[in-house]
């Protein structure tokens, strides 16, 4: 509004304004108006902005007509560490991105940090009391105990200076224990009973659809196949005579 107005005289205006202090601003806002370099300014054409100083933390403000909003902005240590939780966080998604991991992978992610470095001390709090968090979000166990023996990607990684390692492990570690696992591979002959040869690459391998008398699901058997042929974090449909 004002530099339709004022035009060539609006930079010098607006300097002049900026110069304002609080009691002038005040003043100004009383009486409705104020003349600053020849020019009968109205209040009601100001933009006014509040700024709070406080040795006691940081705070923005808001206005709107009388009333006056602080936000208190100080950042305490918990909201430090879920900022440090967000990040490894971040570094998990980008290792599961990197082993080319699909959302129907199922893993766990285990970490290796130095607990007794102090540099560390703020980076490990973060992953113990966050590690709800971190699960939640990353949708797999997340603990600073081995996840299994098929490790899919280890890789040390750094967040604000810390370092530590994160391992990424498959599903074939983690097959419920009071199921048999089927055998997938026999030194001599064929298994008895009923069994599939999946032909990949030129090799093949044979797992046995059944154990124990229990049949294999689906997903079962697309996690044998993987684990056979090194195929996790990849999409693998499987057909007969490859249609």
């Amino acid at each position: 509004i004002l530099g339709k107005r004022l035009k060539k005289d609006f930079k010098a205006v607006s300097a002049a304004i900026a110069k304002l202090t609080d009691r002038e601003l005040s003043e100004m806002e009383a009486a409705g108006s104020r003349d600053i370099l020849g020019h009968s300014v109205l209040f009601s054409e100001l933009h006014v902005s509040y700024e709070v100083q406080s040795d006691t933390g940081s705070y923005a403000a808001a206005s709107l007509n009388n009333v006056l909003v602080l936000l208190d902005c100080t950042t305490d240590q918990e909201m430090l560490d879920e900022g440090l939780a967000r990040e490894v966080i971040n570094r998990i998604q980008k290792l599961r991105k990197k082993a080319k991991l699909v959302p129907t992978d199922k893993i766990s992610v285990s970490y290796k940090i130095e607990k007794s470095r102090k540099e560390n001390a703020d980076l490990v709090r973060a992953l113990t009391s966050y590690q709800g968090f971190i699960e939640t979000s990353i949708k797999s166990p997340f603990s600073d105990k081995a996840g299994g023996n098929h490790v899919i990607l280890s890789e040390e990684v750094d967040v604000k200076g810390s370092q530590f390692t994160l391992t990424l492990c498959g599903e074939v570690s983690q097959l419920p224990t009071s199921l048999p696992p089927p055998v997938t591979q026999w030194p001599s002959g064929r298994p008895a009973g009923p069994y599939l040869t999946v032909l990949y690459n030129k090799t093949s391998r044979d797992v046995l659809l059944s154990s124990s008398g229990q049949c294999l699901s689906s997903d079962r058997l697309e996690t044998e196949v993987k684990a056979m042929f090194g195929l996790f974090g990849r999409n693998i449909a499987l057909s007969s005579q490859g249609e």
